[in-house]
């Protein structure tokens, strides 16, 4: 498994590590209210969940997964796996400090915009390995 797999699953993990846990807060302030903050977290729990958890898992098992080009490299440059890991992981956690914090809409927008970088990077990498094994006469 490359690296880039590594990495991006161990993260989905995390994500999901914290997506259920501040869930888990969220359900119990239902029954005792702890406090009014926790209802903020919604947003954060339903980033973290489905783009920390979901879409970085596929995303992963995806870049692991895929066929591999029949040249050099098979995955596609190295440098361009780690740049999707690197923007995706950076967009999200600003992603979820704005949704905690409402900070500066210009944050928003750039957290947002790192993390469709990185999904549009990902998206040509495996452009490129979508590829027939059949000869075409």
């Amino acid at each position: 498994m490359p690296s880039q797999s590594i990495w991006m699953i161990r993260s989905s993990l995390l994500y999901l590590l914290l997506s259920v846990s501040v869930g888990t807060l969220i359900l119990i302030h239902k029954v005792i209210a702890v406090h009014p903050f926790i209802w903020a977290l919604l947003p954060a729990h339903y980033e973290m969940a489905i783009w920390g958890w979901v879409v970085q898992l596929a995303m992963g098992t995806a870049y692991w997964m895929f066929p591999k080009k029949l040249s050099e490299p098979r995955r596609g440059p190295g440098w361009a796996g780690w740049l999707v890991f690197g923007f995706y992981n950076f967009g999200l956690m600003l992603l979820v400090i704005t949704t905690l914090f409402q900070t500066h809409f210009f944050v928003s927008i750039a957290s947002r915009g790192l993390i469709l970088s990185s999904i549009l990077i990902f998206a040509i990498l495996m452009w490129q390995r979508i590829v027939t094994y059949r000869h075409h006469h």
